[in-house]
């Protein structure tokens, strides 16, 4: 799991005296071109041409030698493999995580961080409670990863079964003494969500287990907290920590489809009325080159070929074989989404892959599109 001390670490990377070698990877093994390590293959590939832009720097040879090796030891437990090695430092950090971010090489003064924090930023952190009458439980998922933090139990006496009639009185004390037990128990864990979710900065809140008890957990929740439940499901309270958050992530994946579906409506819709959106291989493109795109928006998996002029960085369709703007000989670019990724981050811009309905609804039109700066 992605934690504060590895974004330090970046950080530091980030601020360091001389070059850093920043890598993400795609090492998804759902993806048939990474199965049997193929994604070294990709790695060689997008170091080669990573040297050709630096062919007389002897610091990035050796360095990409040396991250060529540090993958050999990788296993691809996650969709994206995030490495930074600073060679003079002595200093690598590598992380498999388990979302999917664009796959390039980068050579810069200082860890190149902004696709990593733009997935902090875009994955929120759902806090997931799962209660009965007597045990709570409290975790985290973020960037697809699960976290136990607490495991709560409350001294709760047990309901009486059905009384005698003799009994009855008896009974009713009883039953009241363990639905105010309940009551405290559930007071109990809605002060503990609050204190964890402020702590861990939460965003969202899923609440499972018992349907009674996670509804009477649901209404207790502080009012500033009750904005951030977005559901509340039966999962047992003991459950593993596997199927917590399979169940988990299908409620974020529906929460990021709608979400990516709003942003390609939105999109389309100013693609239509002419307005500060384009659509299409060319015009996206055109507009990357000139610094114009705020979001760039394509399909997952969008595998297309292009060309990229190394002298004055520009991006372009495959068909062109000289760089119409210095006249320069193009290099096949064959990830060419990756280098348009690239190039959107590298001025402050935003990337979203999308999938599912949104993915149809950008298909019907084009694999590519982007947002312009308003």
């Amino acid at each position: 799991m992605i934690r504060h001390r590895d974004i330090e670490q970046l950080q530091q990377l980030s601020q360091a005296p001389g070059k850093t070698l920043t890598v993400y990877l795609d090492v998804d093994q759902t993806n048939a071109a990474n199965r049997k390590r193929q994604f070294e293959t990709h790695l060689k590939d997008m170091l080669k041409q990573l040297r050709a832009a630096h062919p007389d720097d002897d610091e990035l040879t050796l360095t990409c030698d040396e991250a060529e090796e540090i993958l050999r030891t990788i296993e691809p437990t996650g969709k994206t493999l995030v490495l930074a090695r600073h060679r003079g430092l002595g200093v690598t950090f590598r992380k498999v995580i388990r979302i999917a971010l664009p796959s390039f090489s980068y050579w810069s003064h200082g860890a190149f961080l902004r696709p990593l924090l733009e997935a902090l930023d875009e994955h929120e952190r759902f806090g997931i409670v799962l209660v009965d009458q007597k045990r709570a439980r409290l975790l985290t998922v973020f960037l697809g990863d699960i976290e136990e933090h607490r495991d709560l139990i409350s001294q709760v006496p047990p309901r009486p079964d059905s009384p005698t009639s003799d009994k009855l009185r008896s009974q009713s004390r009883m039953e009241r003494h363990h639905d105010e037990s309940v009551s405290a128990h559930v007071r109990t864990v809605a002060a503990e969500i609050a204190r964890l979710l402020d702590q861990l900065e939460v965003d969202r809140l899923i609440i499972g287990g018992n349907v009674g008890v996670a509804s009477e957990l649901a209404r207790a929740l502080p009012k500033r907290l009750r904005g951030r439940l977005v559901e509340v499901l039966p999962i047992p309270v003991t459950a593993t920590t596997d199927d917590i958050l399979a169940r988990a992530s299908e409620v974020q994946t529906r929460i990021e489809r709608a979400e990516e579906l709003e942003i390609v409506r939105d999109l389309l819709k100013e693609v239509r009325k002419g307005g500060r959106a384009v659509a299409g291989l060319a015009a996206t493109l055109e507009a990357i080159n000139e610094g114009r795109v705020w979001k760039l928006v394509y399909l997952q998996g969008a595998a297309i070929e292009g060309g990229v002029c190394h002298a004055c960085h520009m991006l372009f369709d495959p068909a062109d074989e000289r760089c119409p703007v210095c006249g320069g000989n193009l290099q096949r670019e064959p990830h060419l989404v990756d280098r348009m990724a690239r190039a959107v981050l590298d001025r402050g811009g935003h990337v979203e892959m999308v999938d599912g309905p949104a993915a149809e609804a950008l298909r019907a039109v084009t694999e590519v599109a982007a947002l312009m700066h308003s």
